[in-house]
This record gives C-alpha cells, structure tokens and sequence, in this order.
C-alpha cells in the first residue's frame, strides 16, 4: 500500500515484493535495488512536479486572460448611422421614419422605427427588431440547441467538412471581391461562418446578420462585443422576406447551407427572395449540401428533394442570372447527429459556389 501511495506500477510493486521474499529484505542486494527505484521514482516525481508547475502557470494566464476579455468589452455594438439611409419599407418600399433614437459613438442604440403604410419596428440594444416576426427558433418542434450542444453531439469529421468548405468558400471571396462595402449572411444560427469569416472582413465593410430569434441575435451580438477587431455590423432580426433594406445595396450575400434550411421551413425559394438586394457585379457566396441518392427525403414538401440534388441547385443558380466564377465540390462524410435528421446516416457532400449578379 505505501508503494501503491508513491505511484509506483504494480509490476514495479511485484519486482519489489518479490526480491525482497528471495533475499530476506536485508541483503545488499536488495537495498541496491529498492533504493535505485526509489531515487528513480523521486526524479520523476520531480520531472512531474516541474511539469505541472509550468501547465498550472499556462492554466491561470489562459483564465486570467479570459476573464479579463470579458470584463472589458471594447464597446456596445448598433445600427451604424451611416447604413440608415439603406432602410425601407419591407410591406410599400417607402423611406421609414426614425424617431425616440438614443445614439452612441455615430450608432443607433434604442429607437422607434414607422412607415406611413402601417409597418414599424424598434431598435432595442442596438438591434434592429420586427416585433412581429420576432420568435424563438425550433427545430423539428423544440427549442434550436445552442452552439456548445451542437458541438458535443456532432462528429469531429462532420465539423472538419464543414470548416474546410468555409474556408474555400471565404478564399474564393477574397479573389473576387477584395473591397465589399455590405455583406449579408441569413439565419445566423449561432455565427458558425462569421466566428471564421471575422478575421478576414474588410475594416470598413459593414456585417449585416439577418434572423428571426431575437435571443440569438443578441447571445451572438453580445459574444461579438468582446475582443474583436471588426466593430461594423447591422443585426436585423426580422423574416427573410420582411428585410428592411433597399434592393441592389448588398456587395456579398452569403447563403450557407441556409437554401436548403429555408426551403424545410418555407414553402418558397430564399434565392428568390434575396437576391434582389445583390447588387449588380455583387457576390452570391454559397455552400450547398447534397446527396448522390437523394430518394427518400423524408419531408412533406416533395420539391424538397431538388435542394439536395447538386445538378438542380446549380441550375437554378444559372437561371436566377448568376455567372459562375468558382464550384468546388468536397465529400463524402456520414453524420449520425439528431440535430441533422434530414442528412442522418447518409453520404453527405457540400458544393462551394461562388456567382456573380
């Protein structure tokens, strides 16, 4: 037990015992042997102690760090004043009529927003909010998990699929557009793009985060407002079809995997939808997920189908006018996540796709 106490192996323990039943425990021999081990062991105790001196230095300077991130945000986030003349009227397109605004550092922090037609909407904390299709995101009728749940139950393969198409996807942006002045990214989910695209944003390109769940907005808002450069961002939380915004003001517009998302939940192309705001010579930015064998989608709208099929999804990018400037394709990888129901246990692929309006 006292050699068990100073972690010595259970071989190690035998060869002990055992010598020292042959030799009587008093023998020269054995006193050699057993103080050798025993000098042995108290240098890698002291190799071990050194070792965790230094691991609990690290540990204490990463939390200290952390911590200090934090306490000390380096400034709440809002409607830049310089964007609100891209503001309309989703329902009439008329100009919105800004009032009660309470601003800082040139953005709008809390305000009323109203058009003569009826609409209106308020900017709360810096976010721009459609009271009426404000909710709470569900999937497959409950609660959206947040990012840590995704995590823990996705595979590490499926992760790396999905991080080195983003890469890819952000490389093939850089090339065709070095200077965008407003990029656009729908149903953020919880910033998996953004957190890598963040570090690669132009300084002066204004971020526009569009979603409907006004808590993840802000979880997402408020994780931004901590230790990043990059301070230019409009956060809309509103319908895909109720943006707020005039046509032709966007540079990029960055459809990640969210086709496919929208046409689960809505009985409408998103495509259609958004890319009137694209301007012309803009950037459609996309990541297509797909199957080989798409038969068997288990969905109540049958032309749900068409979003996992890779010919039909380009097709449709070529008919919406869009030329082709970069497609990659990566895959397969097998994901067994209850979270991805629609892919679970099937060969997923994901296409890259970069356009031009």
């Amino acid at each position: 037990m006292n050699l068990k106490q100073l972690d010595f192996s259970l071989p190690e323990i035998q060869k002990i015992l055992t010598f020292q039943r042959l030799t009587g425990g008093k023998a020269d021999e054995y006193k050699k042997m057993y103080l050798s081990l025993l000098e042995s062991k108290e240098e890698q105790i002291i190799q071990a102690q050194q070792k965790y001196e230094k691991m609990s230095y690290y540990l204490k300077e990463t939390i200290n760090s952390l911590k200090s991130g934090e306490m000390n945000r380096s400034g709440k986030l809002g409607f830049p004043l310089s964007s609100v003349g891209m503001l309309q009227c989703p329902c009439c397109g008329a100009a919105l009529n800004i009032s009660a605004g309470t601003i800082e550092n040139n953005m709008l922090i809390e305000g009323s927003i109203k058009c003569k037609c009826g609409y209106s909407a308020i900017i709360q904390d810096g976010i721009y909010i459609d009271e009426k299709a404000a909710r709470q995101k569900l999937l497959y009728g409950k609660p959206m998990p947040d990012g840590k749940e995704y995590l823990r139950v996705a595979s590490p393969g499926f992760i790396n699929f999905r991080y080195k198409g983003m890469g890819i996807l952000i490389d093939s942006m850089h090339k065709h557009c070095k200077e965008p002045e407003y990029i656009m990214e729908f149903n953020l989910c919880v910033g998996y793009f953004l957190n890598q695209y963040i570090k690669h944003i132009p300084g002066n390109a204004i971020y526009i985060l569009v979603d409907y769940d006004k808590d993840r907005i802000a979880h997402l808002k408020s994780s931004l407002e901590t230790g990043n450069e990059h301070k230019n961002f409009i956060f809309l939380c509103c319908d895909v079809d109720g943006i707020p915004l005039r046509n032709s003001s966007i540079d990029i517009i960055i459809d990640y995997w969210m086709t496919k998302d929208f046409a689960q939940s809505n009985n409408q192309p998103l495509l259609d939808i958004v890319l009137p705001f694209l301007k012309h010579g803009g950037l459609l930015a996309g990541i297509y997920p797909n199957l080989h064998k798409v038969k068997g989608i288990d969905n109540t709208l049958p032309q749900i189908e068409d979003y996992f099929n890779r010919e039909k999804i380009l097709k449709k990018l070529t008919d919406l006018n869009l030329k082709q400037l970069d497609v990659a394709d990566m895959g397969p990888v097998i994901e067994k996540n209850r979270y991805n129901m629609d892919i679970y246990d099937r060969e997923i692929y994901q296409t890259i796709y970069v356009g031009k309006k």
